[in-house]
């Protein structure tokens, strides 16, 4: 009998502890950015009026068990950005989700008074220890250089676009493949990849660029190319000055940074066993040609691990109607930080603020550095000049299997997608038709096999003397004679 009994008891023991594990409930997801799409370490993470909650991880993920939902709503907070509540679905016990969090201020709880300013005394060690963690500090330095530029039209409004019945099937194949995240309609129209390997010198300054593979999708526009041309420019955030398309922005690092910005150190976390300040930066004065953003800042080194650069709304930069810059850094050895990433997302509007425009976002990774190293010399020996840039053949050639293997970061859902489109729409016959002619309209010249007619709007005009005239213009292409 007692051994039936302690059976029974162990039963109803195991089917407590079954159920109690059945009914708890997980919420999971990843924190990111709705700019810069990168993710945001260390917000909280919290259910709405309960102490109950957690952080996100230095990648934005976080992860919270419980038995029961606390309340039926989340609320995810962190400085610089606006707080988000996400409304829960309790019926639930599993949920994953994804949050975008829209930029707010930097500046909560910027007037408390202390006796002495922390932020400021970790400003002053990094403009101490500039000198040892600068990248260009290096005699010679080389690295294999991966690049992703990817171009999207904003703020169009397919369905007017589409009201015009000759481009009626050019705006059904638009929207049956566009992007309307964040309720904004994104086209893609150009994803590129090149990967290539590069050396620097600094006595005498010499650079030497070898272009191994190009991965190009889409329609590339020269002009926006060259208004995003900006972009190209080397970032180094350990300069006093950091360029901002046609401007010179103050870094927050700068020597005389205090003169332009407040700092504050928010917090102290541990990330891969190394311990980091999070250092805010504020602009002192509107209007001036100055950051807003934040740092993590090793505690030791005081080198730069990540800096978060953003455009205050007071900066005016022409057409910038919103700026993202971020830069990464790593140990490639016990003590010495090299650049690991970067990345530059800018919001065009060339017509104004919430008009028709699009986004440029640039991504740069960085690979087996190699730093004071006789064969970086051994390569750039072979310079003719100075700076040399070279193509490698049969760099425009490469295979879907060669790009999984060699990206440094795989390609996102949505970046994948935004190939497969560009490729559906590029190869779309209704599309070629559009985009011939809407380049005939705007150049006002036309390839027709190996001639070229244009421009048109020469062929009719008309004075007071001569009256109405008309010509025609034709002319060969590259096509005509290929030796």
């Amino acid at each position: 009998m007692t051994w039936c009994c302690r059976n029974v008891i162990l039963f109803c023991l195991l089917l407590t502890t079954l159920s109690a594990t059945a009914q708890r409930k997980t919420i999971a997801g990843i924190i990111k950015d709705a700019h810069s799409e990168e993710p945001v370490p260390f917000a909280s993470v919290s259910f709405k009026n309960t102490t109950t909650g957690n952080q996100s991880d230095s990648a934005g993920a976080f992860r919270i068990v419980v038995n029961d939902w606390p309340s039926d709503s989340l609320e995810i907070s962190c400085v610089g950005y606006q707080t988000f509540y996400y409304k829960l679905d309790i019926n639930q016990t599993v949920i994953n989700i994804s949050v975008s969090l829209e930029r707010g201020t930097f500046n909560e709880g910027a007037s408390l008074k202390v006796k002495v300013n922390k932020g400021l005394l970790v400003w002053r060690k990094i403009v101490q220890n500039k000198p040892r963690n600068d990248r260009y500090r290096f005699d010679n330095f080389s690295y294999e250089l991966y690049n992703k530029l990817e171009l999207d039209l904003k703020n169009i409004n397919f369905e007017k676009f589409g009201k015009f019945k000759p481009l009626r099937p050019v705006s059904e194949l638009i929207n049956q493949n566009i992007d309307t995240a964040e309720g904004l309609k994104y086209l893609p129209t150009y994803l590129s990849e090149v990967l290539s390997d590069y050396y620097y010198q600094k006595n005498p300054k010499k650079r030497r660029e070898i272009i191994k593979a190009v991965n190009p999708n889409g329609v590339k526009n020269e002009s926006v190319v060259k208004m995003l041309g900006g972009m190209d420019q080397v970032v180094n955030v350990y300069n006093n000055f950091i360029p901002v398309f046609d401007k010179q922005f103050i870094s927050p690092i700068s020597d005389n940074g205090d003169y332009y910005y407040n700092y504050r150190v928010i917090d102290t976390q541990l990330i891969a066993n190394q311990r980091y300040f999070h250092l805010v930066f504020t602009p002192r004065r509107k209007g001036g040609d100055t950051f807003e953003g934040d740092c993590w800042v090793h505690v030791g080194s005081f080198a730069i691990q990540r800096m978060n650069l953003r455009l205050g709304k007071e900066a005016n930069v022409n057409f910038v109607e919103n700026l993202s810059l971020i830069q990464e850094y790593q140990l490639i050895n016990d003590s010495t930080w090299f650049l690991s990433k970067d990345k530059f997302v800018a919001d065009i509007s060339p017509t104004g603020k919430d008009k028709p425009g699009f986004i440029g976002r640039k991504t740069t990774t960085y690979r087996n550095v190699v730093v004071n190293d006789s064969s970086v010399i051994h390569e750039l020996s072979k310079n003719k000049i100075l700076e040399e840039i070279i193509t490698l053949p049969g760099s425009l050639e490469k295979g879907k299997e060669y790009w999984q293997t060699v990206r440094h970061e795989p390609l996102s859902k949505t970046e994948s997608s935004i190939i497969r489109m560009i490729d559906t729409l590029t190869n779309a016959p209704v599309f070629q038709r559009f985009t011939k002619t809407m380049s005939f309209i705007g150049t006002g010249y036309k390839d027709i096999g190996n001639y070229q007619i244009g421009p048109w709007m020469n062929w009719i005009s008309s004075n007071g003397w001569e009256g109405l005239r008309v010509r025609f213009d034709l002319g060969t292409n590259k096509f005509f004679d290929k030796k």
